[in-house]
């Protein structure tokens, strides 16, 4: 065995050209996949850490019976009542498998600074969650040059009766309102409207005036002071959105009621035994939905399906590529030694001996190749990731940072892929030949 394998490595240097061709179609091609892979497997974590974290999705969400897809038409009665509240949260204070959950209300309405009036989509959380989500290790960990926050504090920073809010940051700058709270002294009185300088009449304080329908059917109003600019990460709500407690938005609408509760899980690969679980505790009168679900994350969902096609399509052209080098070179090599192999063959060397020296030919090669192609491919997402690219998908608010993670399973698999890609294409090649006779081989016939 060790003489074959002696064998095969000096039968590579007999054609150093064609070899180097092949092994650098290998390489580079394993090198494009790594890329593709790494590019892959940080977007879909970074999508998942936004959509579970960042916008409060929750791992779990429970609505009420048809309130996902009746709420914003009849908001009152698709909406969970203080006791169904109590109901649901005591069931999950008793879940060991739960880390956190949080009652969510939000609605739509108008905005103004004295002088001007914007429409708002308004989203009210638990402030102690809402610092609990920002501080997780996953968003440390796959979002960490995402500034969520831009401007000022959290709303855990304020008291409820301060009316803090966050704007987001399309929407504080066509209101004018670009100082926040913490930037004016604490006895400093709201300013009368003078609205023909709106712009500078805004910039004189930090309150704002929510007006929207409370649930029951009239107009509410309440006061606000803007204590924070965020970023929704997605342009089309950049420029509309706001934050606010629960407590403030219940006011705002009239109610004690809430859209829904969700759920985070200290173990996300329970996602679906948690949920049947809670669902079966709850009963028929409500609904328990998983996050990845595509009615309640069609951008995930959609995002997702759409990097699965590109590396399926990326895969497959980059291994059609290396295949047919492969086979190709290979194919070459077995006619240009015809009559070895047939000198081999009268010498009483079996076919399944010949293959077996191509074989491992192939597999030395392979192997030096794939090994140059890891080294390549790490050292280009390393330079990538030192390079801070900033680059602007479609929709995305402020750009996203091009940053490549490598899962070690997944790079593992593409190799394992490729070299028996390799060896199948060299088996083909040889197979073909040996078919002939020897007395065909020796004379060089049939080439």
């Amino acid at each position: 065995m060790m003489s074959f394998w002696r064998l095969a490595f000096r039968n590579l240097g007999r054609n150093r050209k064609r070899n180097f061709a092949t092994g650098s179609a290998m390489a580079f091609g394993f090198a494009g996949i790594l890329l593709l892979t790494a590019y892959a497997y940080r977007a879909k974590n970074y999508l998942r850490v936004y959509t579970v974290y960042v916008v409060h999705t929750g791992h779990l969400i429970v609505f009420p019976k048809n309130g996902f897809e009746k709420f914003a038409f009849e908001p009152e009665k698709f909406s969970l009542s203080a006791a169904e509240q109590e109901k649901i949260l005591g069931l999950l204070k008793a879940d060991p498998a739960v880390e956190r959950f949080e009652r969510q209300i939000h609605g739509q309405g108008l905005v103004g600074n004295g002088c001007v009036s914007l429409p708002f989509m308004a989203r009210g959380y638990e402030p102690e969650v809402d610092h609990a989500l920002r501080e997780h290790p996953q968003v440390k960990l796959w979002m960490p040059k995402f500034r969520y926050l831009l401007q000022g504090r959290g709303l855990e920073a304020y008291p409820p009766e301060l009316g803090a809010l966050l704007l987001s940051r399309g929407l504080s700058s066509a209101l004018g309102k670009t100082r926040l709270h913490d930037q004016f002294p604490e006895s400093a009185p709201v300013s009368l409207p003078d609205c023909e300088h709106p712009k500078e009449q805004a910039a004189k304080d930090s309150n704002v005036q929510l007006l929207s329908g409370a649930w029951a059917g009239n107009l509410s109003a309440v006061d606000g002071e803007v204590v924070g600019l965020f970023t929704t990460g997605v342009q089309e709500t950049d420029s509309s959105a706001i934050m606010g407690s629960v407590e403030l938005l219940q006011k705002l609408f009239s109610t004690d009621r809430v859209a829904q509760i969700a759920v985070w899980l200290k173990n996300p690969d329970t996602l679906e035994a948690s949920r049947a679980k809670l669902a079966a505790q709850l009963g028929e009168d409500f609904e328990v939905l998983r996050w990845n679900e595509e009615r309640l994350s069609p951008y995930y969902v959609g995002t997702v399906n759409f990097l699965d096609t590109l590396i399926r399509a990326g895969g497959l052209v980059l291994s059609t590529i290396i295949a047919l080098s492969v086979l190709n070179s290979a194919t070459m090599t077995v006619l240009e030694r015809s009559q070895e192999v047939g000198m081999y063959r009268s010498m009483g060397f079996r076919r399944r001996h010949i293959r077996q020296l191509y074989v491992q030919e192939s597999l030395l090669l392979s192997f030096f190749s794939l090994l140059c192609g890891g080294i390549l491919g790490i050292v280009a997402i390393r330079l990538i990731n030192a390079a801070d690219i900033l680059y602007h998908p479609p929709g995305v608010a402020g750009g996203l940072y091009l940053i490549l993670v490598l899962p070690a399973g997944q790079a593992i698999g593409a190799g394992t892929f490729i070299l028996l890609l390799a060896l199948l294409a060299t088996l083909f090649a040889v197979s073909t030949r040996l078919r002939q006779t020897p007395a065909d081989l020796l004379g060089g016939t049939l080439r």
